[in-house]
């Protein structure tokens, strides 16, 4: 069973555009949910996700949280290294 990423984005967002090919990589390894902020407002709020692009890693005692593209490289870097 693969760990379950939740990835947090918006159409518009040039940084969500830029990490299109990097989130289809992850589904090697992943299951992605993909929820568009504009479009899964409750969802967004009750994660209380404030920024995108925004990773969310769920185990199952936890959620972790990589917001911006800045955390984002962080996680790609730290979890790729």
């Amino acid at each position: 069973m693969k760990p379950k990423l939740t990835y947090f984005y918006t159409p518009e967002c040039p940084k969500c555009k830029e990490l299109t090919p990097v989130v289809k990589e992850l589904e090697q390894l992943f299951e992605i949910t993909y929820v568009n902020t504009f479009e899964n407002e409750l969802i967004t709020e009750s994660n209380n996700v404030q920024w995108v692009p925004t990773f969310m890693l769920e185990d199952q005692n936890k959620k972790v949280k990589w917001e911006g593209s800045k955390q984002i490289a962080k996680f790609l870097k730290d979890f790729f290294s």
